[in-house]
């Protein structure tokens, strides 16, 4: 049985690793998204920090008996908002023009849908461990 803790974890995880490589290579990350279009480097930089807290502030949710209602909405909303950004930058052609960088960024923006609408949905179950 998936749990709301094993969501959460998956999530941190997530964003954990995303944060690593965003941070690790910035500059890569760039170019593959886009050759002629190339986010600046500030840009990763920024998203790899947001992602860093965002990751580690999962686990502490994770690790709490019984995270707040509120605070795994405010998580989904998170979810939410990174998928709408990321199919609007597909959609725009900023940053993300690639064939390879609007596949990837497309994916990952379904899977943290679904880690989004995971939580909101195990948030409901009685039973959430």
């Amino acid at each position: 049985m998936i749990t709301l803790k094993a969501v959460l974890r998956a999530n941190a995880a997530s964003c954990l690793l995303f944060a690593t490589i965003f941070a690790l290579i910035p500059q890569h990350v760039s170019l593959f998204l886009s050759a002629e279009h190339r986010a600046p480097e500030y840009v990763i930089w920024i998203l790899a920090g947001v992602l860093m807290i965002n990751g580690l502030h999962l686990i502490w949710a994770s690790s709490r008996q019984s995270p707040p209602k509120l605070l795994i909405y405010y998580f989904s909303f998170g979810d939410f908002i990174w998928v709408l950004l990321s199919i609007a930058l597909v959609c725009a052609n900023i940053w993300v023009t690639s064939t390879q960088g609007k596949l990837l960024t497309l994916l990952v923006g379904v899977m943290v849908g679904i880690l989004g609408a995971l939580q909101l949905t195990l948030l409901k179950k009685p039973t959430n461990g």
